[in-house]
């Protein structure tokens, strides 16, 4: 799925390492989607974290995966980001 909107709020970074011994790391935000509602999209891995450097007040263009996963009696769901496009007519948010 792909949405334009802009950054309202960046979560800070939260890692763990997995059940095999690998460090991860995962960083949420919410993005305004300009009238349809707020999204809460998940970027993983530190590279991919790096690489975006999502900061609040942004317009960005977001293609993501929802997921969701059972566990038990419990269901989980994500929105998984698998792309970030910048409209390159702003000037950088800092």
């Amino acid at each position: 799925m792909k949405t334009t909107g802009t950054i309202k709020k960046v979560l800070p970074v939260r890692t763990g390492t997995s059940k095999k011994g690998s460090t991860w790391a995962a960083r949420q935000f919410v993005l305004d989607t300009d009238g349809d509602g707020e999204l809460l999209l998940e970027v993983f891995g530190q590279k991919e974290i790096d690489q975006y450097a999502i900061t609040e007040g942004e317009k960005l263009t977001v293609t993501y995966v929802p997921k969701v996963h059972e566990t038990g009696d419990k269901v989980f769901g994500k929105n998984s980001v698998t792309g970030i496009e910048r409209d390159e007519s702003q000037p950088f948010a800092e």
